[in-house]
């Protein structure tokens, strides 16, 4: 096993609260590694202020750089509940992006889909319509301001990341749930 393959595994089963960096996109993520391949990981999110804000599939060749240990990061651990540090996410199938997208719409009912190396700013918000291995169609949400819905084709090979069961999606599908509902 190579050193990131060892270390990664190390902080997994040790539950290390990290702070991990994409760089060509600018992001930062605080979390704890709760599952990766060769290919992918899984990183269960925390916001600065210390709470609970999802999970995120990531490629590891976008990841750059993993940092742990000192105040700022022992500090944000300090201030994250227990029910959030103790929260047992399902198992995510790492297969394939096709898999991860089944797996993580299936557990949360809605994904984000960011196609960053197109547009960095971009992140796509719904439930899954169809999907195989080539393409996903997405019942995207629009924004709280527009509460929109429109469908949205995707080509797996550009989505770099898969997010679900954060604050920001869940308020919105509570938004569209209740819209739905009058």
């Amino acid at each position: 096993m190579n050193v990131k393959d060892t270390y990664l595994k190390k902080l997994r089963e040790e539950k290390v609260l990290v702070d991990l960096y994409t760089d060509s996109y600018g992001e930062s993520y605080y979390g704890f590694i709760i599952d990766f391949n060769e290919e992918y990981l899984v990183l269960k999110k925390f916001t600065v202020e210390s709470l609970f804000d999802g999970v995120s599939v990531l490629r590891r060749d976008d990841i750059t750089r993993i940092n742990w240990g000192g105040n700022d990061i022992e500090s944000t651990f300090k201030l994250i509940y227990k029910k959030d540090y103790e929260l047992e996410i399902k198992h995510i199938n790492l297969e394939s992006m096709e898999t991860i997208v089944k797996s993580v719409s299936k557990d949360f009912n809605h994904i984000t889909v960011y196609v960053q190396d197109i547009d960095s700013n971009i992140c796509l918000i719904g439930q899954v319509e169809d999907l195989d291995d080539e393409t996903l169609i997405l019942d995207s949400f629009g924004t709280r301001a527009t509460l929109d819905r429109k469908h949205i084709m995707i080509a797996m090979e550009n989505i770099t990341r898969i997010d679900a069961g954060g604050i920001y999606e869940k308020n919105l599908q509570i938004l569209f749930d209740r819209k739905a509902q009058s």
